[in-house]
């Protein structure tokens, strides 16, 4: 009996051991999930959404995530076809954190559980764009559209949670405006022109059309006049 318990208790030894030394410290991953859906009417009835203004197509921003939760106007004046976002941030250290980064991936995942990138979990929020491809550190959403003049909803969400004051990032102080997270992350939009600034090209450009066909009347007329003249002139010449 004594044999078999000594036999067992090598046999969970070495294994444990063995467990050991094949163990080797995980490297974190920390991943980035932004989503674009219609607004987020608790956010709205909270706090006034963020109006984008004066941005253009492929104009680049950086930022940081997470983000403070909100709702954005289009107020662009075009509207949004697609919307490419670029991690900035591909590694993360901060020995001030809770626990300690040191030079962690980061990199787009999924973060809220449902087993896709880019797409909202919330059954109260629809997501805009179709298509969500992911290229190396990019990610595009497409085969959608934000209409001009209309809001949306474009939070980033990190696993673990790097929002500031929620447990692993210290918070920021009251008196910082900037808020957001320590992941940068690049953006820009891609738009099609609002059909009242299609018509306004089209009439313009009909407009320039006919300025164009007028004077090239114009000077054709002219033209004509000049030959009458001259012709009339060498009639009188030979007379003389």
């Amino acid at each position: 009996m004594t044999r078999i318990a000594t036999k067992i208790a090598l046999s969970v030894l070495g294994a444990a051991g063995i467990s050991f030394l094949s163990w080797t410290p995980a490297t974190a991953v920390i991943f980035v999930e932004p989503i674009v859906t219609t607004k987020n009417q608790d956010v709205l009835d909270a706090k006034k959404p963020r109006t984008l203004t004066d941005y253009l197509p492929g104009q680049v921003i950086e930022y940081g995530v997470p983000d403070v939760a909100n709702n954005f106007l289009n107020a662009t004046g075009y509207d949004i076809n697609s919307l490419v976002f670029d991690l900035k941030t591909l590694s993360y250290s901060n020995p001030n954190s809770t626990p300690p980064f040191d030079n962690e991936s980061v990199q787009w995942g999924d973060v809220n559980g449902d087993g896709k990138i880019g797409n909202s979990a919330n059954p109260d929020l629809k997501d805009i764009f179709t298509d969500i491809t992911i290229a190396g550190s990019t990610i595009t959403f497409s085969g959608g559209v934000i209409p001009n003049g209309t809001l949306f909803y474009n939070p980033f969400a990190t696993l673990p949670n790097l929002a500031p004051g929620a447990g692993i990032i210290p918070p920021i102080p009251a008196e910082q405006e900037d808020k957001d997270g320590p992941i940068r992350v690049a953006a820009y939009y891609t738009a099609v022109p609002e059909s009242t600034n299609v018509l306004g090209v089209l009439v313009f450009g009909a407009l320039g059309v006919a300025l164009k066909l007028k004077r090239s009347l114009a000077l054709r007329e002219l033209g004509t006049g000049d030959w009458g003249r001259s012709k009339g002139a060498r009639e009188q010449g030979a007379r003389r």
